[in-house]
């Protein structure tokens, strides 16, 4: 399976570092800045989000903090990721997959932080189609919003075994293939961006703006 290398890198870390952010590559941390970019356009107190890729559970910290009444599911490929948050989390659930498709229901949210920052075949441009096809998967199971953080491709330098995305591409297709509204956040940190995909395309008119 193409995603079995990346999984070995997760593993790799987690047996060396333990419970950490360096398990999930993220020595620096700054996760608080990333959440808050991929939830700001939540509108509701109640609703259900899928934390695609939630590594240790990071985020499910958050959600609890800002929407407790929230139904938080965290699934990760990594087995030992998802018995570490069963183990320590009271809120939420944590459950294992293989792959974008093992996600079979809908979600009113679907969040992702980095979860393509890897590369998961050498090839890059075959990495890029993986992406958009699991891109197409995950937006066809929210009702509301997919909110995905990358790596940009404006950097002067990349990491080997990195991919940086390209935002022009990501837009592009986007609006070809997902849906004509959407929202860029390149506010919040250098070198990375977070992109939403929103469900609803309906415009009010004779307002002409969508519907929210």
């Amino acid at each position: 399976m193409m995603i079995e290398n990346v999984k070995k890198l997760y593993q790799e870390a987690f047996d060396q570092h333990g419970n950490s952010l360096d398990a999930v590559f993220i020595p620096k941390g700054r996760q608080l800045e990333r959440f808050i970019s991929l939830l700001t356009y939540v509108r509701k107190e109640s609703f259900s989000i899928l934390d695609y890729g939630c590594g240790l559970g990071q985020m499910a910290d958050y959600v609890k903090q800002k929407f407790p009444q929230a139904d938080y599911l965290g699934v990760d490929i990594v087995e030992d990721f998802i018995s570490e948050n069963n183990s320590k989390y009271d809120f939420g659930k944590f459950e294992m997959i293989s792959d974008c498709y093992d996600v079979k229901d809908n979600y009113d949210v679907i969040a992702a932080a980095g979860v393509f920052n890897l590369l998961y075949v050498q090839d890059r441009a075959e990495h890029q189609n993986i992406v958009y096809d699991n891109l197409s998967h995950l937006f066809s199971k929210t009702n509301d919003v997919l909110s995905v953080n990358f790596m940009t491709d404006q950097v002067d330098f990349i990491q080997e075994g990195a991919f940086h995305q390209s935002v022009s591409d990501l837009y592009d297709f986007a609006k070809k293939n997902l849906t004509k509204r959407v929202a860029i956040d390149e506010s919040y940190m250098p070198y990375e961006f977070t992109f939403h995909f929103f469900k609803d395309q309906t415009i009010l008119r004779p307002d002409n703006i969508y519907n929210s």
